[in-house]
């Protein structure tokens, strides 16, 4: 039989239309589960499996498109059917239709998808939040901000206790700081239903406060209050506050109450300064803060939050700024977060931090209870819940589920939209990535290393000339050389390309080795990747785990090297690398 009359027993037996509507039909039923699945709950790997099955499904439904043909008495095999009393027409008719409509379904659930699933919007959590603004420095000389805003943070931690009151972080709150908003506008940017808003005034060992609750959804006044006491009674100011809110909310904490470590009243003042002082997040901030929180231990051994703020400063002054060897603040840094929970076990920013360095000590089993521990504590803070996106050891679609949450219950939170970003550009889904990233923009224009994201998402897209455009305009010296290594190596240019690479290892060949051996395997030399993730392995490097879950990697999985070393680094059971 020629090819021809072989194309066309396919046609006249409806083959070509049966696979042409089998795929569509697939691919509407893989639209419809991979929408459902999630809001279930349902695991990756069910998703998985039904794509495998229904691949498994498509040549048996062609052999049976074959083989039978539907009859007005049933199935039958198409050998049995005189030509004249076939209905193989009106099947075809209604193959058409099938396709046809599985089609415009399919169209119809993406356009729905598209205009409906904005990852950078927020949606609304309840009737019981709150945001507690910066208080206002209302001290003669105005020179006393660290300790209005500690006094905010302070009442903010102490209202987070509240396991049904929504609390949004000091990063969205105090965003406001300084602006004329009205109470009604930030109720609808923050989704929240009340703000907490007041002022300081101290004066020697006086101090005035002033705290009223505002309703967002028609700006006003439920509850006012003016206290005047000495310095050591804004402990019992701040309880008072607290508690005063939680009744207007009509909210339950303990039969006792919300209530406050009481502390001495200068080592308080100094745990102040230094907190103020790392927000600044600089090196030389860093350094006078780490000398602040000491002295405040000194003055007070006993106050968890100055032991819990060290730990916070060992963890970001050797990983960020390199103050310490890792060899040195590390240790120092678990010392600190140890004493902080020995002090107070209920302190879910003490777990958080303790599970942060327990990482970066490459003790993962630990780190991850850790962090379950602070996510329990703190189940609806932004920073926290995006903290734990970040330690989720492979398990991307668990990174981006938990960095929704983290938005949705603190919108202005933009770390997590950098973090979304990168963890769409690593799964692929280029388009989701670019819209976290430029979300992040509007706020942060300048921030270094948004370039070389950008760069590495127009080299996915295949926009080479927007990608040199882009890292052009990266500030970030390591980020710059990284970048501009992808693109030249990508364009072929092997001459310039080879320059660029032996310049990075003769830069960062010593310190950064998981991102020597990212660029060997971008390389397609994944002997030398291997032999570099080997070398990342054995010095600890604090990057190795989040450098796996890069792209340049996945042609690796499949080779039994890379099973055999996801499995001796020691990670939790329910990681999320393949082990193929």
């Amino acid at each position: 039989m020629k090819f021809n009359d072989h194309f066309n027993e396919l046609k006249r037996r409806n083959v070509i239309k049966s696979a042409l509507a089998y795929l569509v039909v697939a691919w509407l039923i893989t639209q419809v589960i991979a929408t459902v699945f999630p809001v279930f709950g349902a695991p990756n790997y069910l998703l998985k499996w039904a794509l495998v099955i229904l691949a498994l499904g498509f040549p048996v439904w062609l052999i049976f498109a074959w083989v039978y043909e539907f009859t007005p008495e049933g199935i039958k095999k198409t050998v049995d059917i005189e030509p004249e009393r076939s209905i193989s027409n009106k099947t075809g008719t209604r193959l058409n239709k099938l396709i046809i409509i599985s089609l415009a379904m399919a169209i119809v659930l993406l356009l729905v998808d598209r205009f409906t699933n904005d990852t950078a919007q927020v949606v609304a959590y309840g009737d019981r939040s709150i945001a507690v603004m910066a208080f206002a420095d209302m001290s003669p000389k105005h020179d006393h901000e660290y300790f209005s805003d500690g006094i905010s943070e302070e009442l903010l931690n102490l209202l987070s206790k509240i396991p049904d009151l929504k609390v949004i972080s000091r990063t969205s709150s105090f965003s406001y700081k300084g602006k004329d908003t009205k109470a009604t506008e930030i109720g609808k940017e923050l989704e929240v239903t009340h703000i907490l808003e007041g002022s300081i005034r101290k004066a020697g060992n006086m101090i005035r406060v002033t705290a009223q609750l505002i309703n967002t959804s028609n700006g006003a006044h439920e509850w006012s209050h003016t206290y005047d006491r000495e310095l050591d009674n804004i402990f019992k100011i701040q309880d008072e506050i607290a508690n005063e809110v939680s009744k207007e909310l009509k909210l339950s904490f303990t039969d006792q109450g919300l209530k406050s470590t009481t502390v001495d009243p200068e080592a308080y003042n100094l745990y102040l300064q230094a907190n103020h002082l790392v927000k600044q997040n600089t090196k030389g901030a860093y350094i006078e803060a780490e000398a602040k929180a000491k002295a405040s231990i000194a003055l007070d051994s006993s106050y968890a939050s100055s032991w819990r703020l060290l730990a916070e400063i060992y963890n970001t002054g050797t990983y960020n700024f390199s103050i310490r060897e890792p060899n040195e603040g590390i240790p120092l840094g678990l010392d600190a977060a140890h004493k902080a929970l020995a002090l107070d076990p209920s302190s879910g920013y003490s777990y958080a931090a303790l599970a942060s360095l327990q990482e970066l000590n490459w003790d993962f089993m630990k780190a991850s209870k850790n962090m379950d521990k602070a996510l329990k504590l703190l189940p609806n803070d932004g920073i926290i819940i995006g903290t734990a996106a970040l330690n989720t050891f492979g398990d991307l679609e668990k990174t981006v589920d938990l960095l929704h949450k983290a938005l949705e219950v603190d919108p202005l939170v933009y770390s997590n939209y950098f973090n979304l970003g990168h963890a769409y550009y690593r799964l692929n889904r280029l388009n989701e990535a670019e819209a976290a990233f430029k979300t992040f923009a509007v706020y942060y224009p300048n921030w270094e290393i948004f370039h070389y994201m950008m760069a590495r998402i127009r080299l996915a897209q295949g926009k080479t000339d927007e990608a040199i455009a882009e890292i052009e305009q990266e500030k970030h010296e390591f980020f710059s050389l990284y970048g501009r290594n992808f693109i030249q190596s990508s364009m072929g240019k092997t001459k310039a390309s080879n320059a660029l690479f032996a310049e990075f290892l003769e830069k960062y060949g010593d310190t950064d080795l998981a991102n020597v051996a990212d660029l060997y395997a971008f390389r397609g030399d994944y002997d030398q990747s291997f032999l570099w993730l080997n070398k990342a392995y054995e010095a600890k490097d604090p990057v190795l785990v989040e450098a796996l879950t890069y792209p340049s990697f996945k042609p690796m999985h499949s080779d039994p090297r890379w099973s055999a070393f996801i499995q001796k680094i020691g990670l939790p059971e329910d990681h999320g690398f393949p082990l193929n």
